[in-house]
Order: C-alpha cells, then sequence, then structure tokens
C-alpha cells in the first residue's frame, strides 16, 4: 500500500528473451520501448521512438520473445 506523499512503485513488463517493454512510452505514447540497464545497474526503459529513459523499481519478466511487428526484426 502505498503511502500519502509517496509515489506508487514503477514496474514494467519485459519479455526476457527480446527486451520488448510492454506499454507506450510516457512521453511520445508510441509502443516501441526497450530494457535499458544504466551504469549503476538498475533497470529501465529506453523508448525508441523519441529517446526518453527512465528507471523503474521492479521489472517482470514474460517468457517469450514477442517484439511489434513494426520494428521489421521479427
Amino acid at each position: 500500500m502505498v503511502e500519502p506523499g509517496e509515489s506508487p512503485e514503477k514496474v514494467i513488463r519485459v519479455y526476457r528473451v527480446s527486451g520488448y517493454v510492454e506499454g507506450p512510452c510516457e512521453n511520445c505514447h508510441q509502443e516501441q520501448r526497450a530494457l535499458l540497464m544504466f551504469e549503476d545497474y538498475r533497470m529501465g526503459y529506453e523508448c525508441l521512438s523519441c529517446g526518453h529513459s527512465e528507471r523503474v523499481d521492479r521489472v517482470d519478466w514474460i517468457e517469450g520473445d514477442k517484439l511489434p511487428p513494426d520494428w521489421g526484426l521479427g
């Protein structure tokens, strides 16, 4: 439970094999986010459309290797 004045825990869902992060970027709203590890080994994501990156508190891993069809890599 989040106490008043606290930010809720930031969680992303990531496909384990591809690193694809589910959901839209909070900045540009495109669904082209990828898993990112920062210099201090904390996890986050980077938007491949606008370059916005953000740290997260937790990563929930999804089994599979899904990629969005418009990435042209699948």
